[in-house]
């Protein structure tokens, strides 16, 4: 890949996943409902860091720019990696970007008293949405048929990302 290739990767990944999101929100009829954040959520964080005030809506790679993804936004902290090697066999060894960006989003949601909704993708294979027990339950989703995989040492869902928009019922 060219030098500063990753960005503009990345850049289009979270814009793919907005118009994703969006069509999932609105039963396929839109897909604007979502947008990047401001500095990709920086703006939330350094917020919280310097005055611990929280720009809720901006928090994450994702906020809402319908009123449509409100309810989701509210509730969830939604970011977005797409990396050549994300590590999935760190789920085995406790170690790995995977994991690292799991537990740091874990940590800025529990900051903004949200769930963690990672959409995550590595080179060569398809994207996957990864929650916890909690955001599973309350997008009541319950489809262990849809499952890919379960990390109870990590409280991680994976699920394949199509396959899950598919079957998930819209969060409205």
């Amino acid at each position: 890949m060219r030098a500063g290739g990753g960005k503009a990767k990345g850049s289009q990944f979270e814009r793919d996943t907005c118009v994703q999101l969006s069509k999932w929100v609105s039963n396929g009829t839109l897909s604007d409902v979502f947008w990047r954040s401001a500095m990709s959520g920086g703006r939330a964080t350094v917020a919280f860091r310097k005055h611990g005030t929280r720009h809720r809506n901006q928090v994450g790679d994702i906020s809402y720019v319908n009123d449509i993804g409100k309810k989701f936004i509210d509730q969830f902290v939604v970011e977005c990696k797409f990396y050549a090697d994300l590590n999935y066999l760190g789920l085995l060894t406790g170690k790995g970007k995977l994991l690292d960006f799991w537990a740091k989003l874990k940590k800025e949601a529990k900051d903004h008293d949200k769930h963690p909704f990672l959409v995550a993708r590595q080179n060569r294979l398809q994207a996957h949405v990864i929650v916890d027990i909690d955001g599973r339950r309350e997008l009541g989703f319950s489809n262990s048929r849809q499952t890919l995989l379960i990390s109870i040492p990590h409280n991680l869902y994976i699920y394949d990302a199509d396959n899950f928009f598919k079957a998930c019922p819209p969060y409205l």
